[in-house]
This record gives C-alpha cells, sequence and structure tokens, in this order.
C-alpha cells in the first residue's frame, strides 16, 4: 500500500512507530517523490542555548523519510531505517522544525533518502540527512 493523503500517512506513522501522541508533528504535503512534516516548537524540545536539541532534528528527519516512503513505496509502511547520518549545519532557533525528505533510489531491498532540516520555514537550512529504509519482504514473514 503506498498512501497519498497526507492524513492517512500521518496516521500511519503515529499507528507505527509507538507513541500516537509525541512528538507532535504534522504531514504538511506530499509531492512527487518528497513529503514535507513540521514538528510544531514545544519548549520541551529545547536544550541550553535556546536551541532545538540534535535528537529531536533526528526524530523529525526520520519521520519524514518514513512518510515519503509510505507516501511512494508499496508497502512503505513495513520499511525500517536501516542507515541514518545528520550534518548539522547551523544552530536551529526555538521555533517550529520543518523536513523535506526526497527518495533518491527505491531498490527492492532498500531507499535511499535525503532529508533537509529547516528552522521555522524553508529558508534556514540547519541540517542535512542521508538514511536508508531497509523495505521488509511482507510476502516472507517479515525478512529483509
Amino acid at each position: 500500500m503506498s498512501l497519498k493523503d497526507a492524513g492517512q500517512i500521518e496516521t500511519v506513522i503515529r499507528r507505527n512507530v509507538g507513541s500516537p501522541g509525541r512528538p507532535a508533528f504534522r504531514v504538511l504535503a506530499v509531492g512527487a517523490a518528497h513529503a514535507d512534516i513540521c514538528l510544531p516548537y514545544d519548549a520541551g524540545m529545547t536544550r541550553l542555548g535556546d536551541t532545538i536539541s540534535g535528537p529531536v532534528l533526528m526524530t523529525a528527519a526520520d519521520a519524514a523519510m518514513y512518510a515519503a516512503i509510505i507516501a511512494h513505496v508499496p508497502d512503505g509502511e513495513y520499511a525500517v531505517t536501516s542507515h541514518f547520518n545528520i550534518d548539522f549545519l547551523r544552530r536551529p532557533k526555538a521555533a517550529d522544525v520543518l523536513a523535506r525528505a526526497s527518495l533518491l533510489r527505491v531498490g527492492r531491498r532498500s531507499v535511499a533518502c535525503r532529508v533537509e532540516l529547516f528552522s521555522q520555514d524553508f529558508d534556514t537550512l540547519v541540517a542535512h540527512v542521508t538514511g536508508a529504509y531497509a523495505r521488509m519482504n511482507t510476502a516472507t514473514s517479515g525478512t529483509v
């Protein structure tokens, strides 16, 4: 199953990651080979210096990759993170985190992704992520 509706994708992510209310992200849009999400600002997301913490940025990036995969890859909801690399580029403001995940390559066994993370708007790039999800073979009892 691949989905194109942002609300349906958000529901699948909340159901599959085990924390339905937190973080309180929203899937904003799904494009040809990408998905945009917003992680609304909450004071609990900051660390010393009033900046968004690294683990929060990583969570937003992973959720964005998963949203893009669910939207565009058959049986994408069964895929799992297999690789994740983040480069922190500049200090994010204590504001909403926006993430745009793009699919780079959809293979038989894995999906390569890129995520750009922004602070408050799609103008201030704060981190760049590359990652991959392993596609689960649902026909053979969940093996990769």
